[in-house]
């Protein structure tokens, strides 16, 4: 009889081994796909605007001198991008930081959602009076798709300005919806 047991939680044992292995497995290469698939979408972007970016450069330079004032604003843009490149990489490597009970409540009561009626105590839900973390990771994705968008906003405006093919203004707009 003790050995049945003995052998019964052996069996147990390696059995939630077993579950906490594929749940590992699963929960990193879930992270794994959805942070390269991110990377891959926003690098892309941000590589065909520099490619825009260049070309309007050089056709910028073959111009007569008094466009000047395009050249260095296409300049500027470009610096923007390649600044938002660094950050956007920056991004990637580092790891984010896992979701802390504060985050989670804080989401909760913006969805408005807010506490059961057994754990609503008026100073928040499930809080001890400690600072449980302010989000920065949701807020700053938030910051730097916002600003791809803004920069590829300015690059349509300057090509409008220019008046140059409407088939690079759709590009644009197409790059910006992805």
């Amino acid at each position: 009889m003790v050995l049945s047991v003995f052998v019964f939680a052996c069996y147990c044992q390696d059995g939630y081994r077993d579950g906490v292995d594929e749940g590992k497995e699963a929960s990193l290469q879930h992270g794994f796909n959805a942070g390269y698939r991110q990377g891959a979408l926003g690098m892309a972007a941000i590589g065909q605007l520099k490619g825009v970016l260049s070309a309007l450069q050089c056709w910028c330079r073959l111009q007569p001198p008094d466009t000047g004032h395009s050249l260095s604003m296409v300049n500027s843009l470009l610096q923007a991008v390649v600044k938002q490149e660094e950050l956007m990489i920056e991004r990637l490597r580092t790891a984010p930081q896992p979701a802390n009970v504060g985050d989670i409540t804080d989401v909760i009561e913006d969805m408005g959602m807010g506490c059961p009626a057994s754990e609503s105590s008026g100073s928040g839900c499930c809080r001890t009076g400690e600072d449980q973390g302010s989000g920065d990771s949701l807020r700053n994705s938030c910051t730097t798709e916002q600003s791809l968008g803004q920069l590829i906003k300015d690059c349509a405006d300057l090509v409008e300005n220019l008046r140059l093919p409407e088939e690079l203004l759709h590009h644009l707009h197409q790059l910006k919806s992805t």
